[in-house]
């Protein structure tokens, strides 16, 4: 087992190109990985590694000896990959985080069906606006909105959608006065806990109203003066007639045809936002967790026709 381990820690050193960074990538101390470098090489009686304060480089029996290193790293990768899938079966729990504005449209319809043709698995639902960390909070599977900027982590598009700046049809009538002003600053705006007490939205034209010319964007400044931590509470409290909020197009389009909320500003529209389905299982995640992407990605389109 020992030298097992030897050679998997081998292999990142010449994989990344220096203990150092081995050791970052491996999050253990520089000692350590020297330490298995060390055992390794008085194990196989051979120096495997030339190595100076600037480079490293193999020897020549260090070259085969990576070699089968990789070999031995392929087929374990191969062996996990393979008991994951057998039979096709997919069982075991899932732990998926997600915002609020997600559940009812998509991540519950997509759970659904994941459990009813796979009766074993056991889904863990944690709900919440503010963005979570895999590791830290026990995540297999969040679903976010927006691209993380630089991760080591795989992000899978699973489609897009846009936010409606909005409010009940009772506040509108009340403030028309002020929207047709465009007095945004005099207007109640209910915040969500990502956002900021002071906060802009920049709104372009409906694309029929554009005719091949430049759009004119309108810019929406507000003050917050009523907070929540979370787009549910937003929509209740914008249908109570508490002020202005910002809601995804999934949640606003069922209060609408309600008649419970209208946009502020029914010709213009907020940008696209990008929604991805981001994990820590590499380019070859556990059926389970493919399944599940393949299912939300589905019923992401489904709201999109």
């Amino acid at each position: 087992m020992d030298y097992l381990r030897h050679m998997a820690i081998f292999k990142q050193i010449v994989d990344a190109g220096s203990i150092s960074a081995a050791a970052d990538e491996l999050d253990l101390s520089k000692s350590v990985i020297s330490h298995h470098l060390k055992s390794l090489e008085l194990a196989v009686g051979v120096q495997l590694l030339h190595r100076t304060t600037r480079k490293q480089q193999l020897t020549p029996a260090g070259t085969d000896f990576y070699q089968r290193c990789v070999q031995m790293a392929n087929i374990s990768q191969a062996a996990w990959q393979e008991a994951r899938d057998t039979g096709g079966n997919i069982a075991g729990p899932i732990r998926i985080s997600a915002p609020h504005a997600l559940i009812d449209s998509i991540v519950a319809p997509a759970v659904g069906e994941l459990c009813r043709d796979n009766t074993q698995v056991r889904p863990i639902i944690s709900v919440a606006d503010q963005r979570v960390d895999l590791l830290s909070d026990d995540i297999d599977l969040v679903i976010r909105v927006g691209k993380l900027p630089s991760s080591n982590l795989i992000q899978r598009k699973l489609g897009d959608f846009r936010d409606v700046v909005c409010a009940s049809p009772a506040y509108i009538e009340q403030h028309k006065n002020e929207i047709n002003a465009e007095q945004w600053l005099s207007l109640d705006y209910i915040a969500n806990s990502w956002q900021k007490p002071k906060l802009t939205h920049q709104l372009e034209p409906l694309a029929h109203l554009t005719h091949n010319q430049a759009p004119t964007l309108k810019r929406l400044e507000f003050v917050a003066n009523r907070f929540t931590d979370n787009s549910s509470a937003v929509c209740a409290l914008a249908k109570a007639d508490l002020g202005v909020g910002l809601l995804p197009e999934f949640m606003f389009q069922q209060a609408e045809a309600q008649n419970q909320l209208a946009m502020l500003l029914p010709n213009y529209q907020c940008s696209l936002n990008a929604v991805y389905a981001v994990h820590d299982f590499g380019h070859k995640p556990p059926q389970l967790i493919k399944t599940t992407i393949e299912l939300l990605m589905r019923y992401f389109s489904c709201n999109k026709s």
